[in-house]
């Protein structure tokens, strides 16, 4: 026996591996550590924040930022006259087609029974909200139309939609507030037919 073995020990076996004791059953288990929850990092959120507010502050700069003024008028298409000619010529056809339907209309005897009264109402104001925008696509398809012209279908126009408004809200030409419109419509018609001739 070796003297550096304390007494009343045994010397371990070569022939056996040293293993620890089973658990007894009836001891229960130790308890699991409780789980740490970290809080996610908050600067993603501000990075986020800062972002929208940077895209907020050049929106709104751009938004009311006016436009630089070098006093000059923005640069005007030019036309060949023969496109002025062909838009001219297209634009007053449109018109001639409004005032044959017009006199289509007028040719139709009104009459004193309701219903035949009624009828008549109904085409004009037919007749005044079809060409009102027909007048205004056509002008949209002809940007080289005479400016004067131009100008002259664009208050034919409104003055045809305005009359229907106020008919709708059952008005006639004889009433005070239709008149303007009636003189507005008149007076575009003869500008439209001197520039068309």
């Amino acid at each position: 026996m070796s003297s550096d073995m304390p007494p009343g020990a045994f010397p371990p076996d070569q022939g056996q591996h040293w293993r620890p004791s089973p658990p007894t059953p009836s001891a229960p288990p130790p308890p699991t550590p409780p789980m740490a929850f970290h809080r996610p990092p908050r600067w993603p959120a501000f990075a986020a924040l800062a972002v929208a507010l940077i895209a907020l502050a050049v929106s709104l700069v751009g938004w009311f930022r006016s436009e630089p003024h070098n006093n000059q008028p923005p640069p005007k298409a030019s036309y060949t006259d023969q496109q002025i000619a062909t838009a001219k010529a297209n634009v007053c056809s449109a018109f001639g087609k409004l005032e044959r339907a017009v006199n289509v209309v007028n040719a139709v005897p009104n009459g004193t029974d309701a219903n035949e009264q009624l009828a008549t109402a109904t085409s004009t104001r037919q007749v005044f909200d079809v060409f009102s925008r027909y007048l205004l696509a056509k002008l949209a398809q002809e940007p080289a139309t005479p400016p004067n012209l131009a100008t002259a279908v664009r208050k034919e126009a409104s003055s045809l939609q305005e009359g229907v408004v106020g008919y709708l809200d059952g008005l006639n030409n004889s009433d005070p507030e239709m008149r303007p419109l009636v003189d507005a419509n008149t007076e575009a018609a003869k500008t439209i037919r001197q520039l068309c001739k």
